[in-house]
């Protein structure tokens, strides 16, 4: 399963991403969880799109993976490269004092040299050009104040704008609870509830068997999922087994309330593996309820499984 650089995604069907981090050269480095050993790492995302920007030979994702491995040599702790389409991974300890980072640029391309040769004219000429201009307006400020004998009424040279900084990336959201709830029914298997947000996609929490579909809103079934504090979120992606399951995010329930007292903010029918839910944003939430509105067929009448459930921050 490919993932998109989202906190709570699956890259190569193993790491967890939990925190966007300071990054080098040109690729997004993440803390992330492996979900075989349940060890933190540093990982490293480098799409191959721009990989190949930067070297267009054939063998560019060859030659990057090698220079990747080769700095893994020269250095102790885990380290490893993977190939996941579209990125290259990076995986290595956290807190390396020397972690993995790109060259600034790839080794210049022969048939591309003239095109860059020339754009290094125009940008030297462009630089002279500025230059020229600068100097002509400090010489005629400094002779008007000469003439006018009073240097202080000159106004002052303009300062360059300094570098804006950069705004922080959202924290994860991450959920602390998952309850199984509905105003018409029993609870479906609610002590597996948990495993819908353990971060672990091996595990999932299970409806029963029915023999219909529920055929309308009201009688379906979901999981209220519980923040630590408010939060404010854009998305929501489901994983799930199996395909054709009808799912609407919604506000929480009111307590001892009916589905009516909820309100739908998205809703998809969920493919196999991750389906993202584009949702309405709601400042400041403390929980939200994901609805089972309608099952998916399985074997013996009709069935959900959902694996993980992840929020992406607005």
């Amino acid at each position: 399963m490919n993932a998109s650089q989202v906190p709570g995604a699956v890259v190569a069907d193993r790491y967890r991403l939990l925190q966007r981090r300071p990054s080098i050269g040109w690729g997004a480095r993440w803390r992330a969880k492996d979900l075989t050993s349940g060890r933190d790492f540093s990982l490293s995302l480098f799409r191959i799109a721009v990989i190949q920007t930067h070297d267009p030979s054939p063998d560019a994702i060859g030659k990057f993976i090698e220079t990747a491995r080769a700095h893994g040599r020269r250095r102790d702790g885990q380290f490893d490269v993977l190939e996941t389409t579209p990125y290259v991974a990076v995986i290595e300890e956290l807190g390396s004092r020397r972690p993995f980072a790109p060259p600034a640029e790839a080794p210049p391309d022969a048939d591309a040299a003239g095109p860059r040769r020339q754009l290094t004219w125009v940008l030297a000429a462009v630089a002279a050009v500025a230059a020229f201009g600068l100097m002509g307006w400090l010489l005629s400020t400094t002779m008007l104040a000469n003439n006018l004998g009073d240097v202080s009424n000159v106004a002052a040279a303009p300062e360059l704008p300094s570098a804006m900084p950069t705004k922080p990336p959202p924290a994860p959201i991450l959920p602390v609870g998952a309850e199984v709830w509905s105003a018409v029914r029993s609870p479906d298997n609610p002590e597996d509830a948990r495993l819908a947000i353990d971060a672990n996609p091996a595990t999932a929490w299970s409806t029963d068997d029915y023999r219909s579909p529920f055929g309308t809103t009201n009688n379906g079934i979901g999981l209220v999922v519980n923040f630590a504090y408010q939060v404010d979120f854009d998305e929501v992606w489901v994983s799930t087994p199996v395909a054709g399951t009808t799912v609407e995010i919604r506000t929480p329930p009111e307590p001892n309330g009916t589905l009516s007292s909820t309100r739908v903010l998205g809703s998809a029918v969920t493919g196999r593996g991750v389906t993202t839910i584009p949702t309405e944003v709601v400042p400041g939430s403390r929980a939200v309820l994901v609805w089972v509105s309608e099952l998916a067929p399985a074997t013996s009448g009709f069935a959900s499984e959902i694996s993980e459930i992840g929020f992406t921050p607005a």
